[in-house]
């Protein structure tokens, strides 16, 4: 599932001599809403209304705008832009695209953060 796709300016000048950039950067999601209604159906009486609510704190807790599931580590994209400054040393990039996407399994995710582009000398 596809949240966000970002392109940047094009310049086609010197793209022969240019090389290709590919960044992902990926971090596990959890599905708190899942993960309760397993607990839920597989647990009985007490540990049950327990379940549900360690859901709901730790629903209350995940305040803020966000895309996919959260993740364990939402610092996990910081370190795109040294990625793309070890790919590209010159700083030129040209033809720039992110895209930010979610692969969905049951009660996980893999949040991607995935940049592409071409680096000219």
């Amino acid at each position: 599932m596809v949240h966000h796709v970002q392109y940047g300016d094009i310049d086609t000048r010197g793209r022969d001599q240019s090389t290709p950039i590919d960044i992902k950067v990926s971090e596990l999601g959890v599905s708190t809403r899942e993960a309760g209604f397993i607990a839920r159906t597989a647990l009985k009486g007490d540990a049950r209304k327990a379940a549900s609510f360690i859901q709901l704190i730790i629903e209350l807790s995940q305040m803020g705008p966000r895309t996919g599931n959260p993740v364990l580590d939402d610092t996990y994209a910081d370190g795109i832009e040294a990625l793309l400054r070890q790919q590209c040393p010159s700083g030129n990039v040209t033809s720039l695209m992110l895209v930010r996407e979610m692969r969905r399994y049951p009660v996980i995710s893999g949040e991607i953060v995935h940049l592409t582009g071409r680096c000219a000398p």
